[in-house]
């Protein structure tokens, strides 16, 4: 055996690197594999198209067999299964099974010393030309299917209770021509290797965005060949083999810089390549088939990683939706903000009403079923306030901000139906209105309660515009609007909510910080500083709700960079309580929520799920299945107990 000694030292890494080259794993005789991965205890998974699937020890040994043919193989340690009613812990594989080229997730009893089939897939209408594994936070385990035209099914294989659910969850845009995945788990980033180009970085969460980053490229762009077809990550990396320079490159996956490159002289054809970390002696065990000498090679790497540095250090905590509304008529940025109107003499009867901000707004009942809509324009933001003082009646209103016109428009809601009506539009002085909350001053011995509407721009301009209402002879309602205040952020803003209890607002400037200043005209414009953004509410700060509880009251925004929900104080000091994320419902097929752009949310007892209030928030990714935008609804009680809120 050769031996090289490399010493590697970054913000992550630290890793003083004795390489083993070119050592080999012994199979017993009578076991072909083309893929092998390695297992704990010196274990392996090994398949093939004509020997099945074998588990074999250090020795060579046949631990457990299944004489289906199959190819491809990527592994998951240590996963919760349901099996037979119990929860139990098995290491499980993704592998295609041939000759019908049906995906397949199987699992290793290591108690029974069997191989068990857990779960196989729709055979696709095309060539797997690989295939990977995705764990999400959440412990939803997926699958992924690589067609070499350019796309990838992703598919959930196991839900976040350890039950085998087979659902197609999105297909993902990739590169044409990819030839191998694999996905690091932690940062959910999906890896993929295109043939003669490079090696890209896609997000691996069901709720990501289309898109990739470059990891590294094919000469003269990069510093890979045109033959680097094979990528395996690791904790905190990427390895990725070059069949023409014969070398194994890590990279790290945080900044997706090279680290270095192992040389791997006696390598002709490799096919396939698997790693497993070892935290306990802090080494990689990669192995890489070579089907050119129709042998493994084992190399033993070891490899300094700290999860602490790949984790926040304010926990995300993950709950689930409970219903969801109908999605929009078509995809594309359409639903944006929601607003709750309180039917306070049947709470159950409440609603939620969303902008559709290419279309108009939409009426929603508490199971999402949607139950009116106005095309009234493209609306962005909206809120509602009740008792609002018309002649000799007082009326709850809607009010939105239009795009078309830089009005707001205004709608009447039956106090008893909860039906909504179009009833005019005030005129803005602003220029592309964006934003919008209400706030209602407090009654007083000398003075009534004074409704305001203030809309933003993105400009950075806030409005604060008394609303008042008359009737004309005809007993129709003529809405005015007064500015009564100005103030600004230095950058594009949207987000805003009034707590009119503590006379308070709450205004988010995207790329900045979530701000807060009196709410009364005649309070200081200057805003102050609530949380700037960064690792805790990262970019772009969006929507905005306070929870107004009979105890404390809580601050929910909008963390869009990283699809998150920031609960804080609505005090000072404004104390962050935690962060939250709404991942997938399986079971209910609800999806999870990524790219929020507006939210509300309400402590009001709206009965079953909800007695404890409700958080609405918008979104932005519809998936299981792909589907334009809607809306999903989130008990409080969930968020109070994954945060352990007051």
């Amino acid at each position: 055996m050769k031996k090289i000694v490399v010493t590697l030292l970054s913000s992550c890494f630290c890793l003083s690197i004795g390489v083993v080259a070119q050592a080999q794993i012994t199979l017993s005789k009578k076991i072909r594999a083309s893929a092998v991965a390695p297992l704990a205890q010196s274990s392996y998974l090994a398949v093939d198209g004509k020997a099945g699937i074998a588990w074999i020890d250090a020795r060579g040994k046949r631990k457990a067999y299944l004489s289906t043919p199959a190819e491809l193989l990527d592994v998951r340690e240590n996963i919760e299964v349901n099996y037979k009613g119990k929860l139990r812990s098995f290491d499980v594989a993704a592998t295609v099974l041939l000759p019908e080229q049906q995906p397949a997730l199987i699992a290793l009893d290591k108690s029974g010393k069997k191989i068990i089939e857990l779960a196989r897939l729709p055979v696709p209408a095309f060539n797997i030309e690989n295939i990977c594994l995705s764990r999400d936070p959440a412990n939803n385990l997926s699958m992924y299917l690589l067609d070499e035209r350019g796309t990838a099914e992703h598919w959930l294989v196991l839900d976040a209770h350890g039950h085998q659910q087979v659902k197609k969850l999105r297909n993902l845009p990739i590169a044409p021509n990819s030839k191998s995945c694999s996905v690091d788990d932690t940062r959910e980033r999906l890896f993929i290797a295109e043939e003669a180009i490079g090696v890209w970085a896609y997000g691996a969460s069901v709720e990501s965005s289309p898109g990739r980053t470059v990891v590294d490229m094919a000469a003269p762009f990069g510093k890979l060949s045109e033959t680097a077809e094979l990528v395996s990550a690791i904790p905190g990396g990427v390895l990725v083999f070059d069949g023409e320079q014969k070398e194994l490159q890590v990279y790290r996956s945080d900044k997706l810089e090279l680290l270095n490159s192992i040389a791997m002289n006696d390598v002709n054809e490799a096919e396939h390549l698997s790693a497993r970390y070892d935290s306990a002696k802090q080494q990689l065990t990669v192995v890489m088939f070579d089907e050119g000498k129709k042998q493994h090679h084992e190399l033993t790497i070891p490899w300094e990683h700290s999860p602490s540095q790949t984790i926040p250090a304010l926990a995300i905590r993950s709950v689930t939706a409970d219903a969801q509304t109908q999605v929009m008529a078509r995809f594309g940025d359409a639903a944006d903000d929601p607003a709750i109107w309180v039917n306070k003499n049947n709470p159950q009867q409440s609603r939620v009403i969303g902008t559709n901000k290419q279309q108009g707004l939409f009426v929603y009942d508490l199971q999402g079923k949607e139950v009116q809509h106005f095309n009234t324009g493209k609306l962005n933001n909206v809120d509602v306030r009740y008792g609002i003082q018309v002649g000799q009646q007082q009326l709850d209103i809607a009010v939105a901000t239009n795009r078309d016109d830089n009005s707001l428009a205004i709608y009447t809601i039956d106090p008893a139906t909860g039906a909504l009506n179009f009833s005019g539009s005030v005129k803005t002085g602003l220029e592309n209105i964006y934003g919008f909350c209400m706030y209602q001053s407090p009654a007083s011995a000398n003075a009534t309660v004074k409704t305001y509407a203030i809309p933003n721009a993105k400009s950075g301009e806030f409005q604060q515009i008394e609303l008042t209402a008359t009737l004309d002879k005809n007993k129709t309602i003529i809405w005015q609007g007064k500015v009564v205040r100005r103030f600004f952020v230095k950058t594009q803003p949207e987000g805003c909510v009034a707590d009119d209890q503590h006379q308070r607002l709450f205004i988010g400037e995207e790329d900045v910080a979530l701000w807060t200043l009196g709410a009364e005209a005649s309070a200081s414009p200057v805003p102050e500083l609530v949380l700037a953004a960064g690792d805790t509410l990262v970019p772009d700060v969006e929507g905005v709700g306070v929870y107004a509880g009979k105890e404390k009251s809580y601050v929910v925004v909008s963390s869009q960079g990283n699809n998150t929900f920031v609960v804080m104080d609505a005090l000072p000091p404004f104390t962050v309580r935690g962060i939250v994320r709404i991942d997938l419902d399986a079971a209910n097929n609800i999806d999870g929520v990524s790219e929020t752009d507006g939210l509300e949310v309400s402590s009001v007892n709206f009965g079953g799920a909800f007695n404890e209030g409700l958080l609405v928030v918008q979104d932005g990714h519809k998936v299981l299945p792909e589907a334009p935008q809607n809306f999903k609804y989130i008990a409080w009680q969930k968020i109070r107990d994954a945060l352990r809120l007051e």
